[in-house]
């Protein structure tokens, strides 16, 4: 099937597109030949297109330093709720992840919740420029208290996971969540350190020590090689 303009039109953005009169609209419209075929002069000007669509600038939304203090804030929270269900694992209720109960699912769920937070979260600091060194302090003190609480959860799993530590169907599914959780710590680190560079030492800082936590985390739930 070929596609054949029916007369050179003036490429638009998206905005102005929609802005044009209806008549100007379908000139920039192609028309679709049933039965023919695209020359490969056509096809190359295809591709030229799509890739110049695809290389157009993107406008990113910015969050101001209050804004980003709270996002953080939140996953303080979504960490320290966790706590009481980390608390609660015991040898009667850890087995029961293998049909979808116990504290087990809430633990793992409220991790791909963070991860899917924070993913959202990131993505909307995209265009935020630095942060002045009086807007970067509360930046870094909420990352600190992330990290503390945060920490006191994984300690609390790293605990647990001796009960299990030769069964692996119960704890290998939280050392997958753990991984993602991780990656997605790595990169809110590295973004609060670029928008908030005045205080970027101190995230690092507590960034790093949040890693050797969630590190031994892992590892306290990653069956060794004798678990079958």
């Amino acid at each position: 099937m070929a596609t054949v303009p029916r007369q050179p039109c003036q490429q638009l953005t998206n905005r102005a597109y929609h802005q044009q009169p209806l008549q100007c609209k379908n000139l920039c419209k192609p028309v679709f030949v049933p039965g023919a075929m695209a020359s490969p002069a056509a096809l190359r000007l295809m591709a030229l297109s799509a890739l110049l669509l695809l290389c157009a600038p993107t406008t990113f939304a910015s969050v101001t330093p209050q804004q980003l203090v709270a996002n953080i804030q939140s996953i303080t929270v979504k960490g320290q709720a966790l706590q009481n269900p980390a608390q609660s694992i015991s040898l009667i209720n850890g087995p029961l992840i293998v049909v979808g109960l116990g504290p087990y699912p809430i633990i793992i769920n409220g991790f791909n919740d963070i991860v899917a937070t924070l993913t959202h979260i990131l993505a909307g600091a995209q265009g935020t420029k630095s942060f002045s060194d009086s807007d970067a302090k509360p930046v870094a003190d909420a990352f600190r208290e992330l990290v503390r609480m945060h920490q006191i959860l994984l300690n609390i799993l790293t605990g647990k996971a001796g009960l299990f530590s030769t069964t692996s169907i119960i704890i290998e599914p939280v050392a997958v969540a753990l991984r993602s959780y991780e990656g997605i710590i790595d990169s809110l680190a590295f973004t609060l350190m670029d928008i908030a560079s005045a205080e970027a030492k101190t995230i690092e800082a507590n960034k790093n020590g949040l890693d050797g936590t969630i590190a031994a985390a892992i590892k306290a739930h990653t069956p060794g090689p004798y678990v079958q």
